[in-house]
């Protein structure tokens, strides 16, 4: 028989699991969460925060056996919730529909819009997505830096963010980013000793900056967002940028990779990431609903 519920703090073990062997292979793959068990568990207790785990993730039972999880992490700010799924085990794939209904019974009236990101090979997830009238938004490409597999990295000079360049790095994120997960506020808020914004100057001016943030408890740190100035572009900046935040991110012993996402057809960024070491790891599809009648 089976049985569609909430999830509540004793399933949180049992849901990371079984969220991490699915979203291992590609072709069950969503690009919101990992595959370490742990790292998904502390995200759905700490990082999902505006509506928490237990009013947000539904988990289909079928004799007691977990076969299904599907949820949402809302972001009440901006109106919008990433969908974290729907993992399922592949022959229950019929369940989707009744998980689906149970879930968005769940989401706040504030919400306006959602977001799916399916690997570009989760077929599945991809034609759920078009079924339910979302839309194609982008295609991204997700790159990973292994601290053992790369080059040497040059040797360059870039600076913390300092109080007298809030401004200028607020604008230039705002301005390159303007529908993103992070505003250039929330990041200034976020900042501490494992999330860094560092930036480059020349002669007091400034010049774009990068943001990382570095999970050593989970062996990783990721490129969230940077950004260059118009007037400085292709002077090396971005490269001296990526550098600097990748060997700061290195000397941090437990880190083991270092991962970012990039919109597939900047072909440029691609091709400089690349140039630093990073290799590719997935193509993923960002799909967005308008909720608003």
């Amino acid at each position: 028989m089976l049985e569609i519920r909430t999830i509540n703090k004793e399933d949180v073990g049992r849901v990371s699991n079984f969220i991490s062997r699915i979203n291992i292979n590609e072709e069950s793959h969503i690009g919101y969460c990992g595959t370490d068990k742990d790292e998904i568990a502390n995200s759905m207790i700490n990082d999902i925060s505006d509506v928490k785990y237990f009013d947000s993730f539904v988990a289909a039972y079928e004799d007691n056996n977990l076969v299904g999880v599907l949820g949402f992490d809302a972001e009440l700010e901006d109106s919008s919730a990433e969908i974290w799924g729907p993992f399922i085990v592949p022959n229950k794939w019929d369940i989707v529909f009744d998980m689906w209904k149970k879930m968005t019974e769940l989401l706040p009236d504030e919400i306006n819009s959602m977001e799916m990101f399916p690997n570009g090979k989760n077929i599945r997830v991809c034609e759920l997505a078009k079924k339910l009238s979302f839309k194609k938004y982008s295609e991204e490409t997700i790159l990973i830096f292994q601290r053992n597999n790369c080059p040497e990295l040059e040797s360059v000079s870039i600076d913390e963010l300092t109080p007298e360049y809030c401004l200028d790095m607020q604008q230039l994120h705002d301005e390159a980013f303007p529908d993103t997960y992070y505003s250039a506020q929330q990041i200034t808020k976020r900042l501490d000793e494992n999330k860094k914004v560092f930036i480059i100057t020349k002669e007091g001016i400034f010049c774009g900056y990068i943001y990382v943030e570095a999970e050593p408890e989970f062996r990783e740190g990721n490129i969230e967002f940077f950004a260059v100035e118009k007037s400085e572009r292709g002077n090396g900046i971005g490269g001296q940028l990526l550098t600097g935040a990748l060997k700061w991110l290195i000397t941090i012993k437990d880190i083991e990779s270092i991962r970012l996402c990039v919109n597939s057809s900047n072909g440029s960024a691609v091709n400089l990431y690349k140039k630093v070491g990073f290799q590719h790891l997935h193509d993923l599809s960002v799909f967005t609903k308008n909720l608003r009648k």
